[in-house]
């Protein structure tokens, strides 16, 4: 077992390479799931088996090299017929036009019965999950984006700040994406604060490629920099404990509401969670939707913080 899990990561790692020509170390650790040091590895067992990998601003393969086609078995199809349609579905953003397109070659390229049965069966299984901005009238945006992404050049961009209800202009080293909450993000380094920051790509009103480049950390990582992140804002990593009555705790129970969750069964039929979370706003409200259902242990803050925001209801509601 232990065999094939090092065969099928050392063949995703050729395969991300020669998907994207130019991917880095960091990149390469990140979609395998592992550390620096075992990408580096495995690029050296690739390159013994005969495969011309090279770098030049990121792993390459050299022009003419290809691995024999790739089969797909009916299940194996239906996977990707299902993670295509999700993507899809994000109207507006070069994802959607490359998973059509990618989606179109595979199409062209299996046997036609294996086609056949995908359209017959996928009707059993309708993915409900769908993005909550339409990112059509940022296309431009995105595009401009993407590019910085991939070629390593820096971005001017205009973004509208709600918090402060303000726009300014910035320049930006755009490192990648990031979905959550229902939205896409960009990560870079902005020049105007000094510092890595996250952009809501709905956000930003304008953006133009410059012809400034940067060189990607090579160990940044865009999962150990979000960490123990609930959603998008980071913060102080703490300890979370929160007890859900017997009315809700099957509800809470079924579900995986972060990474680091773990659960404790009680006699009552109560539950509590625990969770380690960099930040206390968006837990918070989280927890809001549960009203008098969720009771937090620990920390003090998170119950200060939950307290003032029923003061306020109370408050608004009362007058």
């Amino acid at each position: 077992m232990e065999k094939a899990s090092k065969l099928w990561r050392l063949l995703k790692v050729f395969t991300l390479i020669e998907g994207k020509p130019g991917i880095g170390a960091a990149e390469l650790a990140e979609r395998c799931e592992t550390s620096l040091r075992t990408v580096y590895r495995d690029v050296y067992l690739l390159k013994l088996a005969g495969i011309p990998i090279y770098y030049q601003k990121g792993y390459r393969i050299a022009p003419g090299f290809f691995l024999p086609p790739v089969q797909f078995d009916l299940t194996e199809m239906l996977s990707l017929a299902m993670g295509a349609e999700l993507l899809s579905r994000q109207k507006g953003t070069p994802f959607q036009r490359g998973v059509e397109s990618a989606m179109e070659k595979i199409y062209a390229a299996i046997p036609p019965g294996i086609r056949e049965a995908v359209e017959r069966e996928s009707v059993h299984f309708t993915p409900a999950w769908e993005p909550t901005v339409d990112y059509a009238r940022r296309l431009p945006v995105l595009d401009t984006l993407e590019k910085g992404v991939e070629e390593e050049r820096s971005v001017a961009i205009s973004y509208h700040s709600l918090s402060r209800d303000e726009v300014t202009r910035r320049k930006v080293d755009p490192y990648g994406f990031l979905f959550r909450s229902n939205a896409w993000y960009l990560v870079g380094y902005c020049h105007l604060r000094g510092e890595i920051k996250i952009f809501k790509v709905d956000r930003i009103l304008e953006a133009e490629l410059l012809g400034d480049r940067f060189q990607l950390p090579e160990d940044f990582s865009i999962r150990e920099y979000m960490g123990d992140a609930w959603q998008v804002l980071r913060g102080e990593p703490r300890e979370v404990e929160i007890r859900f009555s017997p009315q809700v705790a099957p509800y809470v129970k079924e579900s995986i509401w972060h990474f680091s969750q773990r659960c404790r069964d009680c006699e009552d039929g109560s539950a509590v969670l625990s969770f380690r979370v960099s930040g206390l706003t968006e837990i918070c409200s989280w927890l809001m939707a549960f009203g008098g259902e969720a009771e937090v242990l620990r920390p003090p803050e998170l119950k200060e913080m939950l307290l003032e925001r029923a003061r306020g209801i109370v408050e608004k509601y009362s007058s």
